[in-house]
């Protein structure tokens, strides 16, 4: 099965779930309105650039900038801020580093084919995982 770069529009798009879960279950204090606009930023970014991914473009540069912002604010929110259970933190951490062990894959290969099965593949997952810890802001 050949994977297009279109496919990541949808594994991204898992986001919105996230943002249904914020609307709806969300305390919505300070934090968790500011990680909610960050994901609007993050969907509208990332659907851009999987529309056409052109390595390096400005709204690749963009998309990689408001990713790491959205990923670094997720994770110090939850561990520094966000009260959770030790079993929830537990769980948290080794999605983490699910999370970026399949982000290095993805990096691994995009350098040395971009756009190849494994790079689209291990990105795909590494969105999966992205969705799924963003909920732990929420709960």
């Amino acid at each position: 099965m050949e994977l297009k770069p279109q496919y990541l529009k949808i594994t991204n798009a898992l986001l919105v779930l996230t943002l249904l879960y914020y609307i709806l279950n969300s305390k919505k204090n300070i934090g968790e309105n500011v990680l909610a606009i960050l994901i609007i930023f993050i969907l509208i970014t990332s659907q851009i650039f999987w529309t056409k991914p052109l390595r390096y473009s400005n709204i690749h540069i963009i998309d990689a900038y408001i990713a790491k912002i959205t990923i670094i604010s997720f994770i110090i929110y939850i561990l520094f801020y966000k009260i959770i259970s030790y079993f929830h933190l537990f769980t948290f951490i080794i999605l983490l580093l699910i999370m970026f062990y399949t982000f290095y894959l993805s990096n691994y290969y995009s350098n040395k084919n971009w756009c190849c099965h494994n790079h689209l593949l291990y990105h795909g997952i590494s969105h999966i995982f992205c969705f799924l810890l963003s909920i732990y802001a929420f709960i």
